[in-house]
């Protein structure tokens, strides 16, 4: 069995412990934020886990995309502008890698801007503002079932 379909097994269901602990992050740090909550150990807990799923996740794309996938530049005979002219391997090889790289800057972002902050609102604040820009972005590159690039929410070996 090649690493293919193993790596793209973890890579779909890891993509949903980034939806779950982001959304609950999410809402954990809004309700923070709005009700001039203290930030609690959960609280970073909570962040940590969340960050570290988007970290997993970046790994096992990253895998995929350098040589896995057949829908990668790398994985093309006429590479990115081959890519560029198909939308799937456009998804695939360019908007999704680049927008799910932009959600991980912004939730470490708003990870490291809430703990340099001293006053726990402005914490809260930070890291819902990361966060929503990070899932703002997850929202949109997800290969959503039903899209002409999408694939199933939940993948088979």
């Amino acid at each position: 069995m090649s690493a293919y379909p193993v790596v793209l097994f973890l890579h779909s269901w890891v993509r949903w412990a980034v939806v779950l602990l982001g959304v609950l992050a999410l809402g954990r740090a809004l309700r923070g934020w709005s009700g001039g909550r203290e930030w609690t150990r959960g609280d970073r807990r909570l962040q940590v886990f969340c960050v570290s799923a988007f970290d997993t996740q970046m790994l096992l794309g990253m895998v995929l995309y350098s040589g896995l996938s057949p829908f990668t530049p790398f994985s093309l005979q006429g590479g990115l502008r081959e890519s560029l002219a198909h939308p799937t391997l456009r998804f695939f090889g360019i908007e999704h890698p680049t927008l799910m790289l932009l959600a991980l800057v912004a939730a470490h972002m708003g990870s490291a801007l809430s703990q340099r902050a001293d006053v726990p609102v402005t914490r809260h604040r930070a890291w819902a503002l990361g966060l929503l820009v990070a899932m703002g972005l997850v929202a949109c590159a997800i290969p959503w079932a039903g899209l002409s690039q999408g694939r199933p929410l939940f993948r088979g070996f």
